[in-house]
């Protein structure tokens, strides 16, 4: 089982609630990469997209201070 990284979960979300416009165009950017990747599923229960491949919302995941690392499937530029 993989322990999150709560300092990083904890950084996207804030990030998340008042973005630069770098941390914007980035997570801009990011969730336009994850709109075509398989792994984006809709969860009725939150009624909200996450990564399949590692659980976290994607409206918060796009903010992660972790750069390109963060996408556990490596397909983030940045």
């Amino acid at each position: 089982m993989n322990i999150p990284d709560l300092k990083e979960i904890a950084v996207a979300w804030m990030r998340a609630a008042k973005p630069t416009p770098d941390q914007q165009a980035t997570a801009d950017a990011r969730l336009s990469v994850c709109d075509d990747c398989p792994m984006k599923a809709f969860k009725k229960l939150t009624h909200m997209y996450v990564c399949d491949a590692c659980g976290c919302p994607l409206n918060k995941k796009v903010y992660s201070p972790k750069g390109k690392n963060a996408c556990p499937l490596g397909k983030w530029d940045e």
